[in-house]
C-alpha cells in the first residue's frame, strides 16, 4: 500500500534547489512553520551567510509498506 505525506520545511532558495536549514524540524501545516519562523527568524538569519532567500516549501513524501513484522 502506498501513501503520501505532506510536510512543510523552512529552506534556503538557492535558485537551482531548495536546501533545508539544519536543525529546523518539519511541520504538518504552513501555520506551524510560520509560527516557528516568527519565533526563530533572528537565529535562522544568522546562519544564512550568503543572504539566500528563506522560503517555506511543501514536500510530498511517498510511504510504501514493505513487510509486516508482527
Amino acid at each position: 500500500m502506498k501513501n503520501y505525506k505532506q510536510v512543510y520545511l523552512i529552506a534556503k532558495d538557492r535558485s537551482f534547489k531548495y536546501e533545508p536549514i539544519a536543525d529546523v524540524p518539519s511541520f504538518s501545516n504552513e501555520e506551524e512553520a510560520l509560527a516557528y519562523w516568527e519565533y526563530n527568524k533572528i537565529s535562522i538569519n544568522d546562519c544564512n551567510f550568503y543572504n539566500d532567500p528563506i522560503v517555506i516549501i511543501r514536500k510530498e513524501i511517498s510511504i510504501v509498506k514493505i513487510k509486516d513484522l508482527n
